[in-house]
């Protein structure tokens, strides 16, 4: 071989290496995936008092990730707002955060398939005689952020039941829900709306002694919410959803954590179709 032609495969070899490399460094066919916790939402997602990721939707993660030994799971825990934008951008993969399914989200990222129900209660006042948003006429419920899925549903229901006129506005910011629920306690709101798990969890540190939470008022799937050009992950994710729905093993952790097994729950309520 000449000398000029060695120097020309040479540079054809490098050339297909740097341009492998490239693809690697973008990412797109990479299977390391940034997993992102929200802050603050216990028991679905937190940091535990060891600064480790915790929560149901961590170890159904973790489930997930035992199905998928191809690609590589990073977990970090942030807040709301930081999550969102990050998943967006493509700065992480996967946000969770018991999200509902909405029509913008469903726009701004790939869902993934159902893999909780998330059920809505009021936190009311134990004298308030309020014991579901039928009681709801006239009187108010805190103000949710309008991107948070909480804020969507109520406002399906509200819209499904013109008879009922209750004061319910959006916030353009998030805020805390320990705050909803402090607002019902200093009589500013007659309810707030959010899970029984959740209003537990705030009412155990709060030590409120006057508020009641009611029986079940409404219910939605919580999804997983993925990048937009991750749709083999999401493919994937789905995938092993569906497995772990069928053997039982999402309804098993439903119950550690919240009680009762929530897909049953969600198909005697209508909310899950076999």
């Amino acid at each position: 071989m000449n000398k000029s032609k060695e120097i020309k495969i040479i540079a054809a070899i490098a050339g297909v290496l740097t341009l492998f490399a490239s693809c690697n460094k973008s990412g797109k066919d990479s299977k390391v995936v940034e997993i992102i916790l929200e802050a603050q939402n216990a028991p679905y997602t937190y940091e535990d008092e060891n600064g480790n990721p915790a929560g149901y939707e961590y170890e159904v993660l973790k489930a997930i990730e035992k199905k998928l030994p191809e690609w590589k799971f990073n977990y970090q825990v942030l807040d709301y707002e930081t999550a969102l934008a990050g998943v967006r951008t493509g700065k992480y993969t996967l946000d969770a955060g018991c999200k509902f399914r909405t029509p913008a989200r469903e726009k701004a990222f790939l869902v993934s398939a159902p893999y909780n129900y998330f059920f809505m209660n009021l936190v009311v006042k134990a004298n308030s005689g309020i014991n579901g948003l039928e009681d709801m006429s006239g009187k108010s419920i805190s103000p949710i952020v309008a991107t948070d899925g909480r804020a969507v549903a109520l406002k399906d229901w509200i819209d499904g039941h013109p008879e009922v006129t209750v004061d319910f506005k959006t916030l353009a910011s998030s805020g805390a829900m320990a705050d909803e629920i402090a607002k019902v306690e200093d009589g500013v709101f007659d309810a707030a709306y959010l899970s029984a798990e959740q209003a537990n969890a705030i009412l155990s540190e709060a030590k409120y002694t006057d508020l009641k939470i009611t029986k079940r008022v409404d219910g939605r799937d919580t999804v997983f919410l993925i990048n937009k050009d991750k749709r083999e992950f999401q493919k994937a994710v789905n995938k092993a959803l569906e497995e772990l729905t069928a053997d039982g093993t999402l309804g098993e952790l439903t119950v550690k954590f919240f009680g009762e097994d929530n897909f049953e729950v969600a198909k005697k309520i209508g909310l899950k179709k076999d």
